[in-house]
């Protein structure tokens, strides 16, 4: 409705079409006996009181000049029981009006309305009551001819529509609410077709949703939510024509793509709502790159730390306490699936020297050196750690005591041709001694197997230094 002078003109709405189909089938009889009498209120003055007083709004009939010939008891008993016909009123007399006749722009007249148009008139007025509240009040005047064609007089219906207006602008005010929300929203909202030949078209989608794909809104409403999916994704949205990820509180993770084609992670949620017959889906988007790019930095991080917390800071081998814990792993494993497993003990003869020697940075070196050469040697499947101080101990998973010392022997010799540079134009060569042993059932504890191998390092030792003993 358009507010214009506390005037609302509606005449072209098709709310009134019902109250004018009424009024003229109630007037239609009445204007065929009228057409066979010469004078209509005369003649038929009895029939029309009997018509108007049957209709529930409040009726009046007026002259050209503007002046009541008659009105029904609903209208009478509005005005406080007055026949305004014998009082000889104008119709603006019935009106908050008073002694003011209808202004053209302040209150426009819907009788001088008819009497230019011959054509029935509608208008909803407000006007405020005595005890200062506004009243809307919708009217409808219609025009009576003689048998010359001419409007011989106008027939007015009222009604109070108050209840109705306010109802409508609390809906009215609570559309604008949602729109608000809907545009002001920092989530991308989207609101598409749920079924039918076109499922997943676009109808409104929010600023925040246009934004987030890189595209303008008027873009958006001229493709399907598929479009902004890669295909792969788009199963979870519509899987054998079911909706998937609309339930309860579930909100799953899919990928959508940008006007540019960049794919970024969104949380998704959705609802079903109903327009008329038609059954759409309102989603809720959240760009969650941020977050994700978040959670795999913390992922690494504990990654990191893990690792750190497991390997010895000097050599990257793992540490004394991750060997162990390995190493009662494996055992378990050997034991269950009856597969052999042995354990290799060395350490660096003459360590002690070289420190004195050339310095701790020298045996540093050479601690490394050996780490290295140990991890080249090795499979995926086996296990090096530092020990403590300078020996060294080796896991080799599914492996009999015969291949192992085959192992061993490829590690001391491989040590005992390295020239470790020391300092500048300056190296050193050293040799290691190294001890293995086969599990055995024998074994109660991971223990006695560290034991039984560390027993094979000082034998080779104190044999013959860089040997490998079991």
């Amino acid at each position: 409705m358009d507010i214009q002078n506390n005037n609302y003109d509606i005449s072209n709405s098709g709310r009134f079409n019902n109250r004018l189909n009424e009024l003229e089938m109630s007037l239609k009889v009445y204007q065929e006996e009228s057409i066979r009498k010469r004078d209509i209120l005369e003649t038929s003055r009895d029939y029309l009181q009997s018509v108007i007083d049957n209709i529930g709004d409040l009726i009046l009939v007026i002259d050209t000049g503007f002046k009541v010939v008659l009105s029904n008891k609903q209208l009478q008993k509005a005005i406080g029981g007055v026949d305004p016909a014998q009082k000889g009123l104008l119709c603006h007399k019935l009106s908050h009006l008073g002694s003011m006749s209808c202004k053209d722009k302040e209150q426009p007249c819907p009788m001088k309305k008819v009497l230019k148009s011959k054509a029935p008139v509608a208008i909803t007025r407000m006007h405020v009551d005595d005890s200062g509240n506004k009243r809307f009040i919708d009217i409808v005047a219609a025009p009576l001819f003689n048998d010359s064609g001419e409007i011989a007089h106008i027939i007015e219906s009222c009604r109070d529509i108050t209840d109705r207006v306010k109802t409508e602008q609390a809906l009215l005010h609570s559309e604008t609410r949602y729109r608000s929300l809907f545009e002001q929203s920092n989530d991308a909202i989207i609101i598409f077709q749920s079924e039918g030949p076109e499922e997943g078209k676009i109808l409104s989608a929010n600023r925040a949703a246009a934004n987030m794909h890189n595209y303008t809104n008027k873009e958006l409403l001229t493709l399907s939510i598929t479009d902004l999916m890669p295909s792969e994704e788009t199963s979870k949205v519509f899987p054998d024509r079911n909706i998937s990820f609309i339930s309860g509180n579930i909100r799953p993770e899919v990928m959508h793509r940008k006007k540019s084609g960049q794919l970024f992670p969104v949380e998704a949620s959705a609802s079903f709502i109903t327009s008329g017959e038609n059954k759409l889906i309102l989603a809720i988007y959240r760009d969650i790159s941020i977050r994700k790019e978040a959670e795999e930095e913390k992922l690494l991080l504990i990654r990191e730390l893990e690792l750190m917390s497991q390997t010895d800071g000097l050599t990257g081998l793992f540490n004394r306490q991750h060997i162990d814990k390995r190493l009662l792993e494996e055992i378990h494993r050997a034991s269950r699936y009856n597969h052999p497993l042995s354990l290799i003990m060395l350490d660096i003869d003459n360590f002690k020297n070289i420190n004195d020697t050339y310095g701790h940075i020298a045996g540093d070196k050479v601690l490394q050196k050996t780490a290295s050469i140990i991890n080249h040697e090795l499979r995926d499947s086996d296990v090096a750690g530092r020990f403590g101080g300078d020996e060294f101990i080796i896991i080799l998973t599914e492996t009999g005591i015969d291949v192992g010392i085959q192992v061993a022997e490829r590690i001391r010799s491989q040590i005992s041709s390295q020239m470790v540079p020391i300092k500048k134009h300056q190296t050193i060569s050293y040799n290691i001694s190294v001890g293995i042993a086969e599990h055995s059932s024998d074994f109660l504890t991971p223990e006695e197997f560290i034991a039984k191998s560390d027993t094979a390092l000082y034998a080779a030792k104190n044999s013959e230094e860089d040997r490998v003993f079991q």
